[in-house]
């Protein structure tokens, strides 16, 4: 009788002691699932994946809708991410309808241009603080300087006359790489910056009927960047001008040079 207890007792302890296999099985087993579904979700196209975030977004309630998208190498796509929740419908439309406008005039330009513009390179984007226009930094300047190309100014005409027609306040951003630069005029890329944004606001006060409190210029250097610095494509990425069509409620929160 002694015997057969110790017996079951020893039978107990060893059952006891592979239990943790169990759970250690179940514990690989969501490892593995977790790195393969990692795997896949790299792999996937970028456009699909922003369709899955925006419906993901929507039926979770979320107020942003997000758009994820591939841009080529030293190209601005064309594109539209619109914000939902932020802005107001009509706010929206009213920015939808501004880049239709400008498209068209573009349009126009784009097929009798010798210098091999083409509206990809400007980018539509519509953000918390209003709509981005980002102009790569070739279609008005050459590389370290601040005169604008004459060849493009048709390009600020139709931006320009866009602009005239909205209450909106227009702020003109200077961004570049971070390649130095250290001449008479331009020191730093602060200088630089500064001074392409200034020459845009210079051009439209001077060619249009903006009240000049409706137009601002700041330059940013390379302290903003939106790709890497380390390739060439990156830079050239780096190297732009952004229209900033502000909305109401940025308008409404003070400096207009606060990001």
């Amino acid at each position: 009788m002694y015997h057969n207890r110790r017996r079951s007792r020893c039978d107990e302890v060893g059952e006891n002691l592979e239990r943790w296999l169990v759970s250690y099985a179940d514990f690989i087993t969501l490892l593995f699932a977790f790195f393969v579904t990692m795997y896949a979700i790299s792999m996937v196209d970028g456009k699909k994946l922003g369709f899955v975030v925006e419906s993901l977004q929507r039926a979770l309630g979320s107020g942003v809708a997000v758009q994820v998208y591939r841009r080529d190498s030293g190209v601005f796509l064309s594109d539209f991410t619109s914000v939902e929740g932020y802005l107001s419908t009509v706010e929206a439309r009213a920015f939808e309808k501004l880049v239709e406008e400008i498209k068209e005039g573009l349009d126009g330009i784009s097929k009798g241009n010798a210098q091999g513009f083409n509206q990809g390179q400007i980018k539509f984007i519509l953000e918390k603080r209003g709509l981005v226009i980002r102009v790569s930094e070739h279609l008005f300047f050459r590389s370290g300087d601040a005169s604008i190309q004459p060849e493009f100014i048709p390009l600020l005409e139709v931006l320009g006359k866009a602009f005239e027609r909205i209450p909106n306040h227009i702020r003109i951003e200077g961004h570049t790489d971070n390649v130095p630069i250290n001449t008479p005029r331009f020191p730093s890329n602060w200088e630089l910056s500064t001074a392409r944004a200034t020459a845009i606001v210079r051009y439209f006060l001077t060619h249009f009927d903006f009240d000049p409190d409706r137009l601002s210029a700041t330059g940013y250097a390379e302290f903003y960047p939106i790709d890497t610095n380390e390739t060439p494509e990156g830079r050239s990425q780096n190297r732009r001008v952004d229209f900033v069509v502000l909305c109401e409620r940025e308008m409404g929160l003070g400096p207009v040079g606060v990001r």
